[in-house]
This record gives C-alpha cells, structure tokens and sequence, in this order.
C-alpha cells in the first residue's frame, strides 16, 4: 500500500492544474483527501472556520474545524460528497463552526479527484457560507405566517380565509368551472360557562386543542380559519353535498370524544356545527358565511352538539340530510 504522503503529493498535483481558477474564487474552497486531511485552502476558508492558516494547518483536519449533518442521516454532509463519484452540490447544510460552536448554514460543492485506476484521493469541497440570508429568509416567512394565523390557534385569520374563498371564485370563473366548495362554521358550546368556570387559561387550551382536532382530522387541502372568539371555520375545497356532511360530522365526533384534560381537570366541551355548500359563481362569500350562520344557530337552538345543513332546501339535521341522501 503506498504511503498517505505520496497519496497526498499526488492530490496536490491534480489540484493544481485547478489552481489559476481558485485564486479568483470568491467562496471558501479547501481541498482535503478521504481522511479530511486539510491539504490546501484560500483565506475565505479561514473566515468560515474562523482560525488563522497556521492554526489551520496545525489541526489538521477538517472534523476538527467544521462538523456538518444531513437531516436524515447518520453521515456528514462531506462523508456523503467523499462518497459521491462525480461533482456534487448540498444546499443548506447544517454546520457547526468548531471554533466556537457557531451555528451555520452552508452551500457545499464537491469536485473528486481520482488516480487512474478510479481510485479516489480526495475532494476540493466549496464552501459558500449563506447564514445571513437563510436566517433573513426565515425570518421573513415567520413574519409573513405570522400576518396571516392566528396566534393562539395557529389556524388562519378570518381575512385570510375569506380571501381563499375569492380565489377560489377567481379560480372556476377564469376556468368556466362549477365551484365545489364547502363552508362549515363551528361554535364551542357554552363557551363562556368554560371561561367562567375553569379560568381563561382553560378556554385558551381548549381553543387551541380544538384547533388541533381539527387539524389532525382535516385534509391538507383543507383551509382552517378562526373566526373570531370560539367561532372557528374550515374550507374544503372539491367536496359533494354529502361530502359537506360526512365531514362536518365526523369533526363534531372527534371533539366531542376527545379528552380535554387541563391542570388535571377534564373539561366537557362539544360543538355545533353549520354546514353549507358554493355551487355556483353567482353565490357569493357574504350568503355562504351567512348560510353557515343560519345552520349554526338552529344547532345551538336545538340542543347544541349537532351538525345543521343548508344545501338549498333551508337548514336540517345533518342525520336527516344523511338518511335522505344515502352513499351510492
């Protein structure tokens, strides 16, 4: 087996055919062989691992200056490049600045080396350090999340969801389509004995447990929305009359069986729920909403913890609606 050092001398001789291109990098490079011994760098390269050349040189390796990871995996990010036979790109790259345990975010490109037997000698890795902008990023789209739910649910605003329903509007205009959209409307029953009873804190948890619920049990495609107070609202997009239904009610029975267990206490809570259905460009946001109302309060008048429908023939049981309209 040769010796590492004439391995090494051999590396270096392939890089530096390379070498008038790596003085005008504006990134990071440095060229390590299998073991991450540190071989060659530029001083981009020292401003990433923040050490001086002649630290860097006295290391020596390269796990010893940066660590990085793959989300997914048990190999580093520059494990996997040294793996790889051809040029290889990883995007946003979780790494550690050894140094002094900076977090960072990192572009890492690989161009192997290899002896004429296909024997691979090392990799010069390029570095492009993007922690700024991905952090920018990041905070950009909190804030931008942030304008649109609603902080104790984490469901959508009321804004927001009225605006899905526009495009939604929008969408089968442009199209010649018929909408299929449904609106179902929830109301917590006697929310305000919870508040008054258990605290506001308890209220607070069983809002955002519902919100949870409804979640757990909703379709990706689905938009769910806080209303205002315990009024709370999911969209669903491409759904039948029956769909409506089926869906409002298994909502109802996922909150009514599910345990809501606050400081060790278990608080009762149902829902009632009113149900309609767009089915035409001529229907607007404003009578969908109001339909919804109209199911909602019937729910609550008659005995609350129901699903109410209106699909065009006035508000009725959601059981009453089912039964008359049985799956095919």
């Amino acid at each position: 087996m040769e010796n590492q050092n004439v391995l090494d001398s051999r590396l270096i001789e392939k890089f530096e055919i390379h070498r008038d291109f790596t003085r005008v990098f504006l990134d990071a490079f440095v060229l390590i062989n299998k073991e991450h011994k540190v071989l060659k760098f530029n001083a981009a390269f020292c401003q990433i691992v923040e050490l001086r050349s002649i630290d860097i040189r006295r290391i020596d390796n390269l796990k010893e200056m940066l660590l990085t990871s793959m989300p997914g995996s048990d190999k580093s990010a520059i494990d996997q490049l040294l793996e790889s036979n051809s040029p290889t790109r990883i995007d946003e790259v979780p790494a550690v600045n050894v140094t002094n345990r900076k977090n960072l975010t990192l572009i890492i490109s690989s161009y192997p080396y290899y002896e004429t037997d296909g024997k691979m000698l090392g990799a010069c890795l390029l570095l492009r350090d993007v922690t700024a902008e991905t952090n920018l990023q990041s905070k950009y789209k909190d804030k931008s999340i942030q304008s649109i739910t609603d902080p104790l649910t984490g469901l959508y605003t009321r804004r927001y969801f009225e605006e899905q329903i526009d495009k939604e509007f929008e969408r089968c205009k442009t199209g010649n389509l018929p909408p299929r959209l449904s609106v179902i409307m929830f109301d917590l029953d006697k929310f305000k004995t919870v508040n008054d009873t258990y605290g506001h804190q308890a209220g607070d948890f069983v809002l955002a447990e519902t919100a949870r619920i409804l979640k757990t049990h909703s379709r990706r495609s689905d938009v769910l929305g806080r209303y205002g107070g315990e009024e709370l609202l999911v969209l669903i997009f491409e759904t039948s009359e029956r769909g409506a239904a089926v869906a409002a009610e298994k909502f109802r029975l996922a909150i009514q069986n599910n345990e809501y267990v606050f400081n060790g206490t278990r608080i009762p809570v149902t829902t009632s729920i009113g149900v309609t259905l767009i089915k035409s460009v001529e229907d607007s946001k404003e009578s969908a909403v109001k339909r919804a109302d109209e199911c909602l309060y019937h729910a609550k008048e008659n005995g609350r913890n129901i699903v109410y429908v209106d699909f065009g023939s006035g508000q009725i049981p959601v059981q009453s609606f089912l039964a008359s309209n049985p799956e095919v």
